[in-house]
């Protein structure tokens, strides 16, 4: 085991229940095997926003408040709230019967011992905490916010989908502080990480929580019960798609949950198989720029390559149909309330002559650009090389630098110049609830001190964030929107190069699988031979 302090928890006589979930996995336990994108460059979901740690920390953690299918905000930590009249007090208890998997209870302290953490990590977080007058317990099982102003996203912020996560924590998991990992991966969710079982780089093995007491509403996407449907669950990468399809194939994994598109016509033929999406709604290809350094610090370097960025080149690469890649040069993607296309000409416009000035006049001396290619991701294997080449097609002398996502996921952390291991340009995806209104758009986050690798910063876009947060009705925001993309595409932090849906794969075994934005795989019931 890696970490001393989760072994005494794990072999604790102390936690009597734990020698039930330790024990090893008999024949008769009900197993969900799924093969994930990649392996997780952390297990701490304040430290990555990588979707694969999101996976995991959905079965281990929960957090206050969770939304439902219908994206309406509901209580999961929280048993019950009351909000004053001038909209300044939120009282909140917490629910009867949660503990950690420790055997302590959840309490205040640790409720706000993790918002803290939280307020810290994340944009939208850091705006509520401006608010905030004072968090305070009451008693151990309920706590109060009070702010300085109304704020209409209090919950929203709670719930929060996107990363950071506001999940909650016991506070000694978290007491060295905001920037220190965390080591010990115990919550209060439906299953217990089993490190023992587990081969870094392989499998993260976790086995159902037999103390859990969730919620009583039935599942409802991520709001309700988070009962464990499965005695336990393994999350596998496998680098090689092929590989990953043959498993799914032979039964020996159940569920896929990023399919190559160039296995979706052999698995959508194989027999007890089902092709679909996971989550139906899009996700967009992002081009994301190292805004610290030359030649991407300035913004003239940044919209030469938007310029070029030919959506109808990428789109194809992560889709396996024609229904389900498009153009899409709104920043919120093509199905989001706010989806507008201000600014967007310079999308894709294929003015070559005129994005070669730019470089030129970004200062531009010919030092290698290097791109991060992720080599265990085959749809952003290739999706890296057409922007490799777009970018030499303007000019720039590129270096692809190939390396699993991992691997990528640490270097693109570093803000060194590239000469000493940095970057300059990665690709990615995003789901649409990473994207779709500027509180939540990871991308577009310009805050000084919590934006997303790449690290842009900008006054301008943050106050007109800002003022959509103020704003009382749909159409002030929906201006307020244009007006935030108008400014993010003006500034190009980064490139949104097509819009798509991801499908998934799965043995025709499974039952009660959510489907939606961040949807979880506590809830899947596998059937019995």
């Amino acid at each position: 085991m890696r970490n001393g302090s989760l072994r005494a928890f794990l072999t604790s006589a102390a936690v009597g229940f734990f020698c039930v979930v330790a024990a090893p996995v008999f024949a008769e336990q009900n197993v969900l095997r799924v093969v994930i994108e990649s392996d997780p460059p952390s297990l701490d979901p304040t430290q990555s926003t990588s979707a694969v740690v999101t996976y995991f920390a959905d079965l281990v953690y929960e957090p206050l408040f969770a939304y439902d299918s219908k994206g309406s905000v509901q209580p999961q930590l929280v048993q019950n709230y009351t909000v004053s009249e001038d909209h300044l007090k939120y009282t909140f208890t917490l629910r009867d019967g949660a503990t950690f998997h420790d055997g302590k209870p959840v309490k205040s302290a640790d409720v706000i011992a993790s918002l803290e953490r939280f307020f810290s990590k994340d944009s939208s977080g850091s705006e509520l905490k401006k608010r905030i007058k004072a968090l305070q317990a009451s008693d151990d099982k309920s706590f109060t916010l009070t702010l300085s102003e109304p704020y209409g996203f209090v919950l929203d912020v709670l719930a929060k989908r996107t990363p950071t996560i506001p999940y909650i924590y016991p506070a000694w998991t978290i007491a060295a502080g905001t920037g220190v990992p965390i080591s010990d991966h115990i919550g209060s969710g439906p299953y217990i990480y089993d490190p023992q079982a587990s081969r870094p780089g392989s499998v993260l093995t976790l086995r159902r929580n037999p103390q859990y007491a969730g919620r009583a509403e039935p599942q409802d996407l991520l709001a309700g019960s988070r009962k464990g449907g499965s005695d336990v669950i393994e999350l596998h990468s496998m680098p090689d798609s092929q590989t990953a399809a043959n498993a799914l194939t032979a039964g020996e994994v159940d569920f896929i949950s990023d399919l190559d598109p160039d296995l979706v016509e052999q698995l959508q033929t194989t027999p007890g198989i089902v092709v679909g999406p996971f989550d139906p709604r899009s996700g967009t290809i992002l081009l994301r720029f190292n805004s610290l350094t030359p030649p991407f610090n300035d913004a003239r370097a940044r919209r030469a390559v938007a310029m070029v960025t030919d959506q109808s080149q990428y789109f194809p690469l992560v889709t396996a149909r024609p229904e389900d890649g498009k153009e899409c040069k709104s920043i919120f993607t093509c199905d989001s309330p706010y989806t507008n296309f201000v600014g967007s000409d310079v999308i894709g416009n294929m003015n070559v002559d005129a994005a070669k000035k730019l470089v030129k006049e970004s200062g531009y001396d010919g030092t290698p650009i290097v791109v991060l290619q992720p080599t265990d991701v085959p749809n952003l294997k290739a999706v890296a090389l057409v922007a490799a080449q777009q970018l030499r097609s303007i000019g720039f002398n590129v270096e692809v630098a190939a390396s699993d996502w991992a691997t990528l996921i640490q270097r693109r952390a570093l803000k060194v110049p590239q000469s000493e291991g940095g970057w300059n340009l990665f690709v990615t995806t995003a789901t649409a609830d990473q994207l779709d209104s500027p509180l939540n758009s990871l991308p577009a986050n310009m805050n000084c001190e919590t934006s997303w690798a790449g690290w842009p910063c900008d006054k301008v876009a943050e106050d007109i964030k800002s003022a959509f947060e103020k704003a009382t009705s749909v159409d002030e925001r929906k201006k307020l929107a244009a007006d935030f993309q108008a400014r993010i595409l003006e500034v190009m932090p980064y490139v949104p190069a097509g819009q798509f849906v991801s499908l998934s794969a799965w043995s025709d075994k499974l039952q009660n699988i959510a489907k939606g934005p961040g949807a979880p795989f506590y809830g899947i019931v596998k059937k019995a031979d």
